[in-house]
């Protein structure tokens, strides 16, 4: 009889493990999967370091045609400059490059991170599409069809593979903002996305402009503050199948925003704006002497990215409830916010609002 009830009680606990193998239970876990060893940017990497030769030839280029045409029309005349190049010139020499190799290595991958393509769900679409390459070439020879065949397939497998830290990180911002925590009622594609702030079925054509950025930084913004996970022993004793998996209160604060009748707006889409945001005071290096103070509480540039993401959330959400702004108030608000926050004085503003507990 105890070794019956032993097995049984084993069974529920690995059902209970498989359940919750979909959803992160932190955010280091993820962030420790984006900097190990075996996660590889270096296609990501190559791709950054060659738009960047581009746009510095580009430049050069421009550069010396117009300082030509400038000396043939007025020899000693200074070139125009607007009043933000005058600006930013003034603070380049301020800035201070990050002080570790650590640190620099973890901004690359961060970089690479925002122009890799979030690979969550099976591509079904190119699966069709090679299966019509297939059909086209039935007037081949047997053994050119026998060579297109295996190619084919292996090429529908890798289509067909999704990134298993990509997948997770997209079914824990919908679990937890949904409660729905039940995996297989979780449609790859469908309208349920469009409760969460996506614009379209598919996440993965919105967060194109960033990446599978721009999914990491709503995934830390629903984990930040949020209370210690619940064991699923416990979790299910008291009737919460949360499967150990909490939210933060700020995260739950816009999300009701959001599904406000007349105040609504598409969370996730513009949490893909507040991360390119990120990634253009990341490369100005607006964050480094945040992370390069010693006194300072941020041991990694994420941890300090982060904190400013959050932050920008945080006053967006007091901005648009206290304004009782609608979606057609968008653009005025969010070019009113960028102006004020994707700057050098921003970031500390941001920084210091990430720390306000939001009010439901």
């Amino acid at each position: 009889m105890n070794t019956t009830t032993n097995t049984t009680n084993t069974n529920t606990n690995t059902n209970d493990d498989d359940d919750e193998n979909f959803l992160l239970k932190s955010r280091k876990e993820m962030l420790d999967s984006f900097l190990s060893p075996e996660c590889d940017f270096t296609r990501e990497l190559v791709e950054r370091a060659a738009a960047a030769a581009a746009a510095t030839t580009t430049t050069t280029t421009t550069s010396t045609t117009t300082s030509a045409t400038t000396t043939m029309v007025q020899l000693h005349a200074p070139p125009l400059r607007s009043k933000r190049d005058r600006f930013m010139s003034a603070f380049k020499g301020q800035i201070k490059p990050l002080q570790s190799h650590r640190l620099l290595d973890e901004r690359e991958r961060i970089l690479a991170l925002s122009q890799m393509p979030l690979k969550w769900n099976r591509r079904k679409k190119l699966k069709k599409k090679n299966e019509k390459t297939k059909t086209n070439n039935d007037g081949n020879n047997n053994k050119n069809n026998h060579n297109s065949e295996e190619e084919e397939e292996g090429d529908k497998i890798e289509l067909e593979k999704a990134d298993e830290m990509h997948r997770k990180m997209v079914l824990t911002i919908y679990a937890k903002l949904t409660g729905d925590y039940r995996e297989e009622e979780i449609d790859a594609v469908g309208k349920h996305w469009e409760t969460i702030g996506f614009q379209g079925e598919d996440p993965s054509t919105d967060v194109r402009a960033c990446g599978a950025l721009a999914v990491a930084n709503m995934v830390s913004f629903v984990l930040f503050n949020a209370a210690p996970a619940i064991p699923a022993a416990a979790s299910a004793a008291s009737g919460n199948a949360n499967n150990g998996v909490t939210l933060g209160r700020n995260a739950v604060a816009v999300h009701r925003l959001s599904r406000c009748p007349g105040q609504q707006f598409p969370m996730c889409a513009l949490g893909v704006t507040f991360t390119s945001w990120s990634i253009r005071v990341l490369e100005n290096g607006f964050l480094n002497e945040h992370i390069n103070d010693r006194n300072s509480k941020f041991n990694s540039v994420w941890d300090c990215l982060d904190s400013y993401y959050v932050g920008v959330w945080n006053i967006f959400y007091k901005t648009w409830k206290r304004g009782k702004y609608s979606l057609k108030d968008a653009s005025a608000v969010l070019k009113h916010l960028e102006k004020h926050l994707a700057c050098r004085t921003g970031v500390s503003k941001a920084i210091r609002a990430s720390e306000r507990v939001l009010d439901m």
